[in-house]
This record gives C-alpha cells, structure tokens and sequence, in this order.
C-alpha cells in the first residue's frame, strides 16, 4: 500500500549535482537578485537551475548565458506573481486547489521525514553485521506450505537433515519443495535471518515470511562476487542504506496503524460500483495493450455512464470527501492507467489505489495540523511553488485578454509569405500518463536504451507506441509548450518531461522545416494556422509589454559578482521527489523561459483589464 521513500530525490538523467545544494539550513544565503519586493537567493537559483531540464547547457561558452537566461526568467516569475497578488489571483479557488495539494504533499512528508526516517537508528553493530554476511551468498534448500499447521506437521517428520532430501510430501498438503540463493539484502529479513544463523546441513524451525511458511537447510555457501569486489567505504554505505530502509519500513507500519487507528476513512461500495462499471465498460470498448491512461475522450464517456450520480460521495477521508466526479478528475489529472491484467480486476485495483489516497489524505491532514507547513524547510519550498501557481494565474489573465478580430487574421495572411511561414517540427515522443512511468522510462534511458525502445515499452498512447513515438510534423506555434520548445531545438537533442495536458512528455526532435507547405492550399486550414499564430504572438507581445512594465515600476536587479561565482553543473537534468507515504512530485516548479521581455520598451500607461 503505502510505500516509503527510498531516497528524498531521485535524479535523472544526470551523472552529479551541484555541491551548493547541499548547504545548511541555518547557513544565510546570499541574494543573487531582487524583483520588486521579492528577493532570489542563491540556493533558489541554483535548485531552479540545477534541477529542471535546459536546452545547450553542455557547451561551456553558454553556460554564463543559461545562468543570466533562468535568473531572467526567475525574476519575471515573481514580477508576474506579485501582480497577481495584487489582483488577489491567490484567494481564486482553482489557485486554492492547486496550491493546497502541494501543502499537503510537502507536509506529509515532512511528517514522514519526523516520525519514521528521523526516529530511525543504525548502530555501528548492525552495519558490521551486515558487512560480514554481504561477503557470502547462500544456497538452501526449502520446503513452503501455505498453512502453518502443515509446515508445523511436516517439520515434526525431518529428525537430521538427510530426511529432508527423502522426506514425500503428501499432495494434499499444498507444499513445495524448492531451492534458492540468499544474496544479502534481497530476501525478505526473516528469510535472511534465517538464513544466515544456520549451519551447513541445519535444518530451520518453521518460519513465518510474507504469507506463507518455510522450512530451511543450508546447502553451501559461497563468496558473493558483487560485495566483496565494492571499496570498504561503497560497502558500508551500501550496508546502512538498506539496513536503514528495513527499519524504516517497519517503523512506517507501526506509525501509520497507530496513527490511522482513530480517524475516519472510507469508500462508499455502492458509488464504488458506479464508478467501475463505468470504467469496465470504457476499457472493454478499447484495446489495451502495455499500460492505458484516460483520455480526455474516455473522461467524457465515464462521467456520462455515471450520469446523476456524478455528485455522490465516494470516498472520505477525515473532512475531505471526493464525489464520483470528482475522483474521475483526480484519476485523470494523476494519470490513472491499466495495462490488460488490472483491466480484469478493475474494483480491487481502483479500491486500492482509492485506500492508499485516503491513507495519504489523512496523513496530511494530521500534518496540517501539526503545522508542519510552517516548519522551516516545509516553507521555504512552498513559496517557491506559491510564487510558480501565482505567476500561472497571471499568465493565463495575460492569455485571455489577448484577442484576434477576423479582420486581423486576413491582414495577418496578406502580410506576405514570408511573414506567414510558420515553422514545423516533427518529434519523437515518449507520452506517460503518470510520473511513475516517466521516471521509469527515463531511468532506461539512462541506461542506454534507444529512446524508440523505451517509447515501446512506457508510452501511454497506443498509435505512438506503434509509429515508436513519430508524430506529425505540426506547427510550433500548437502544442503549447512542446511545439515552442522544438523550435528551439536542434534536430537530434532531446527535452523532458514538460507538462502537456494532464499528460508528461520527454521528445527528440526529428526534423525542422521552414518553408511553406506547397500541398497547403485549402483557405479554412490557412486561415485557422494564421490565426493561431497571430495569437501566440499577441499572447507573447501582451506578456512581454506587461512584464517591461511591471520590471519598471517594482524595478529589479541582478547582483553579477554573486552570480558569477556560482558553479553550476553542465548536464541537462530532471529531478523528482520521492515523498514520504508514498507518491512523487516534480523537486521544484516548471521554469517558463522568459527573457523577451527585457527587450521591450514599456509602455507609459499602465496596462490595466
């Protein structure tokens, strides 16, 4: 169910971080810029540098240029968010919605950073322990049964170990009988406990692990070949890292039975059943075949089977409660997916990822009101992504004000040809519906997998997964914001994942081309071509007119000297957090590349709507 967080951050594609995210708490930060009534510290700039994907970062006579780029972009972010807290954008409930889910998260597992990996201990004795047993695998022999009185029966007939190679083991008893390799770390601990204790030709008593039962002899034992050829110093870390995971898992259990032992949470089974009916009957309808997430489309086919019941509660946890509606949005939003198997037992599945979010809710809840929201480390995150939720209010404000009339669009496209070629991009891309599965995909990447390979095996949407990720060539000004950032692109370097939808995408760009499309001849396709440029456009004028504006009147500034001297490190990266009780989240906000604006003459009356 709920899983515990193996390591705070699991970065990749990246080889090493910068040492500058590793300073103190306590330590005072330098300020390498200010934005109006915002200042940007040193450690914010090197985390929004360091742990989000950037485009020619591996050439060193652009790595100055990159840093000047994101310390740009940063202070238009907190010009865009201030403004927006001028409008009062942050009472808006949808800002509400967003922010408070990533205050929960962060709480949570700050919770889980105080009562299960901060109240763990690993002795010096544990570490040696382990270190001597890691020198040496095991081969046993084994007998399982499923019932306790049946291992308990069987183990009373084996006097020496010879009976245990001769003893028949009666069919009715469900046993069976079977060898293994103990590598240390890799079986369960009352397996290695086991193992590891007894002598050559010893026969086990029954043990207890998972939910079966086993009987135990040791055949031989040999030299482990991974353990012993690791440098003293990898071993012993290697050694505690996973002696410190048993005891956080153990101490996960006991803390969240103990904690969830009074408070109120559950799923409604007669909603329940609304809710997956509807969904057996979309996934029948389609072929699944690897993992399958929702479509926009089957959104709107659930919803409708559900029908009136939309509104009915089916799940609470503490003073939350998710409607059937409402839950459909989160599976969405989340990235819910079935691959062929889980189709076949979609209640137990949807049951069970409902349980671990209820779990989780509740979790947070007890975080809240602690107020570890207000813990130091917990804030100082938070208005990192208070500052990114307010600068989108703002530029959605900026998007909706910008208008094209019909008259615009047919000036737009008498121009001239040269001013209407819009350029194309051809990609390959990787879709996932979940940022498990993008973490998965990237870490074969990693490994050196051709990305066509990985696209196979992790992309959510079947007609890529059979073209291997080939889209159509589409205009750079669709596809917000892959279509801008292929443009950018040089053909052969990959970008990713950015947000697309309720979708990830990582992507190679394949081909560039800008020249007019001479089969283009159809006027209703030009036009709406012209008209969704001329938007783009206008969308990217209005943000940069305000943004010059806004620079001007709350002013802003760069302290170069402080700036110069921060080491960063070249490799393009992707970082997410693994959080306490269980889920993911990307490290820090999405950076929005904004430098455009620094090139504007504002204009002299305030832009006001």
């Amino acid at each position: 169910m709920i899983k515990r967080p193996y390591r705070v951050l699991v970065l990749l594609l990246v080889l090493c971080v910068s040492s500058g995210l590793g300073q103190s708490e306590r330590q005072e930060e330098g300020i390498v810029a200010r934005a109006g009534e915002s200042s940007i510290s040193e450690r914010e700039f090197l985390e929004r540098f360091e742990l989000l994907p950037g485009l020619q970062r591996h050439r060193a006579d652009r790595l100055e240029e990159a840093k000047l780029e994101v310390l740009y972009s940063l202070i238009a972010e907190k010009l865009l968010a201030q403004e927006a807290k001028e409008r009062k954008l942050d009472q808006d409930s949808t800002f509400r919605l967003s922010f408070d889910e990533v205050r929960k998260m962060l709480s949570r597992d700050e919770l889980y950073r105080q009562e299960v990996s901060g109240k763990v201990r690993v002795t010096p004795q544990e570490i040696a322990a382990g270190m001597a047993q890691a020198q040496k695998e095991i081969l046993m022999s084994f007998i399982y049964c499923d019932k306790r009185e049946d291992a308990e029966f069987l183990r009373k007939q084996l006097a020496s170990a010879r009976d245990f190679n001769r003893l028949t083991i009666d069919p009715s008893l469900h046993a069976v009988r079977d060898t293994a390799t103990i590598i240390w770390g890799d079986a369960t601990p009352e397996i290695e406990k086991a193992a590891y204790n007894l002598s050559p030709g010893q026969i086990s008593p029954v043990i207890r692990s998972g939910t079966g039962y086993y009987i135990m002899k040791v055949e031989r034992s040999r030299r482990s070949a991974f353990f012993s050829s690791l440098q003293p110093s990898v071993l012993h870390e290697r050694i505690e890292d996973r002696i410190r995971q048993r005891k956080e898992e153990v101490r996960l259990n006991d803390y969240v039975s103990e904690t969830l032992k009074h408070k109120i949470g559950y799923t409604r089974p007669a909603a329940l059943k609304v809710l997956t009916d509807a969904l057996k009957k979309v996934y029948a309808a389609i072929p699944v075949s690897g993992k399958t997430g929702m479509s926009e489309t089957m959104v709107r086919e659930i919803r409708k089977l559900c029908g009136q019941q939309l509104k009915d509660t089916l799940s609470v946890a503490g003073s939350t409660v998710w409607t059937i509606g409402e839950v459909i949005e989160k599976f969405y939003t989340k990235g819910f997916a079935l691959d062929s198997i889980s189709v076949r037992a979609i209640p137990s599945h949807v049951n069970g990822v409902l349980r671990v979010w209820v779990q989780q809710e509740l979790l947070a809840q007890e975080a809240l009101e602690r107020g570890l929201d207000r813990f130091p480390a917990v804030r100082r995150q938070l208005e990192q992504w208070h500052d990114n939720f307010l600068e989108q209010s703002m530029r959605l404000v900026l998007r909706r004000e910008a208008k094209v009339s019909d008259a615009e669009v047919l000036s737009f496209m008498q121009s001239g040809d040269s001013a209407f070629v819009i350029p194309k991009v051809q990609i390959r891309e990787l879709r996932t519906s979940s940022l498990d599965d993008m973490q998965q995909a990237l870490n074969e990447i990693q490994s050196g997998k051709p990305l066509s390979e990985v696209i196979s095996r992790w992309c959510s949407d079947k007609m890529l997964r059979q073209r291997k990720g080939i889209s159509d060539a589409f205009p750079v000004s669709e596809r917000y914001p892959v279509g801008e950032i292929a443009g950018q692109m040089l053909v052969g370097q990959q970008y990713g994942p950015v947000k697309e939808g309720a979708e990830y995408v990582y992507f190679e760009l394949m081909s560039k081309d800008t020249r007019a499309e001479p089969s283009d001849t159809v006027y209703a396709s030009k036009k709406a071509r012209a008209r969704s440029e001329l938007l783009r456009q206008k969308e990217k004028r209005l943000t940069n007119l305000f943004l010059a504006q806004s620079g001007q009147q709350r002013g802003f500034t760069i302290f170069q000297d402080r700036l110069s001297k921060i080491k960063v490190s070249p490799i393009p990266m992707m970082t997410f957090r693994v959080l306490g009780f269980g889920g993911r989240m990307f490290a820090v906000p999405f950076l929005d590349r904004q430098i455009d604006w620094l090139n504007v003459e504002p204009p002299t009356q305030k832009i006001a709507f």
